[in-house]
């Protein structure tokens, strides 16, 4: 297993500062975490596997992180933050029309797992069928960015179809439903084709 060398480290501090490289080091093992888990499942992937692949000591590991536990909610906080940042205020929240900013994040959606060697399906949906009957702060931590991606959603099937707020809220969590069975079909599957079909489908039905 590599480290980084003291020398670099020092030089690191000299350019940019202390609190940028443990941002940065921290980053490093959450990003490796996200990826593993998409590959190997939580419950596949050990510390050891993490501290391997993001060339992280043991101590450094548990100087950022208590626990896995610990590491998998920043895990799911990332997701959520993303999802948060990129599709719910990004693209769902922005100025354009609603059709327009549904059919945005459908390509979003798309563009997620378009150059994927290996589909893995949702991360989020993943974590969701793995972790959310074992712990009940998981469980929190998915139900509140499934109704953030309703909300989000379901003002935009408002302004779209100018039905009750109860409707469309209702036919958002269909899409989400629509969306999260394309993305199961595609981790089953392996075929980007069929991905861009369904979603596809979904914009033709807005």
């Amino acid at each position: 297993m590599r480290f980084i060398s003291s020398s670099v480290i020092l030089k690191l501090y000299r350019t940019v500062g202390k609190g940028e490289i443990l941002a940065e080091a921290k980053n490093i093992i959450i990003q490796t975490a996200m990826r593993l888990y998409c590959q190997k499942g939580v419950k596949g992937t050990s510390i050891s596997d993490i501290l391997e692949d993001s060339k992280t000591g043991k101590g450094q590991f548990y100087y950022y992180f208590n626990s896995k536990n610990d590491l998998t909610q920043k895990v799911i906080q990332s997701h959520i933050e993303r999802w948060q940042t990129e599709c719910f205020t990004g693209i769902l929240g922005s100025g354009q029309s609603p059709k327009n900013k549904i059919s945005e994040m459908l390509d979003w959606i798309y563009a997620s797992h378009q150059n994927q060697i290996v589909h893995y399906g949702c991360p989020m949906g993943n974590l969701i069928f793995e972790l959310s009957t074992e712990d009940e702060t998981y469980r929190l931590m998915f139900d509140q960015w499934l109704k953030a991606w309703q909300n989000a959603l379901g003002h935009c099937v408002f302004d779209l179809k100018q039905g009750s707020e109860n409707e469309a809220q209702e036919a958002a969590e269909q899409m989400i439903a629509s969306i999260q069975g394309s993305l199961l079909l595609l981790k089953i599957n392996q075929n980007i084709d069929q991905l861009a079909l369904h979603l596809k489908a979904v914009k033709e039905a807005i």
